[in-house]
């Protein structure tokens, strides 16, 4: 088991920039959205909501199993592998935080819920998009950065 400052380094070089981006992007990619004073409580919504994915979601237990499945005895948080890897664990995350986010900003903008379904569809694609962009660079460096990478090569097979 990592120790808990590694993990907590992780969560916040990978949250903290996925949050904040994909905040943005959905803002600038909605025709209704604007950017004002609101982007600071929706980035926030979205680092909770990352976080709470994060802790009930078996993330590195899923990416382990994606990773082996394509690449038998070699570390999944590698490439190329990890480009299958990214994509499974993009899907998983954006499709619910989207879903919360989109709830989030319709009713922080006063839209009414009858509006979800569509809001939720148009803003999908943009999202998965960027998170899977987010999930290629900010995972391994979060890795590095917090040294779950070398920690997790250290201890494989353990």
């Amino acid at each position: 088991m990592p120790p808990k400052k590694m993990i907590i380094t992780q969560n916040l070089v990978f949250n903290v920039p996925l949050a904040v981006i994909m905040n943005l992007v959905s803002t600038l990619t909605n025709p209704n959205a604007k950017l004002d004073i609101t982007f600071i409580p929706m980035t926030l919504i979205g680092f909770v909501l990352v976080e709470i994915l994060g802790f009930i979601i078996p993330i590195q237990k899923i990416a382990g199993a994606v990773g082996g499945k394509i690449a038998p005895r070699k570390n999944p948080m590698e490439f190329p592998q990890f480009f299958a890897v990214a994509a499974v664990i993009t899907v998983i995350l954006t499709v619910l935080m989207t879903a919360g986010m989109t709830l989030a900003g319709l009713l922080f903008g006063g839209a009414p819920l009858s509006t979800f379904p569509m809001a939720y569809i148009m803003a999908l694609p943009a999202m998965l998009i960027t998170a899977y962009v987010c999930v290629l660079i900010f995972m391994p460096l979060s890795m590095k950065v917090s040294g779950l990478g070398e920690f997790a090569a250290k201890n494989q097979g353990h």
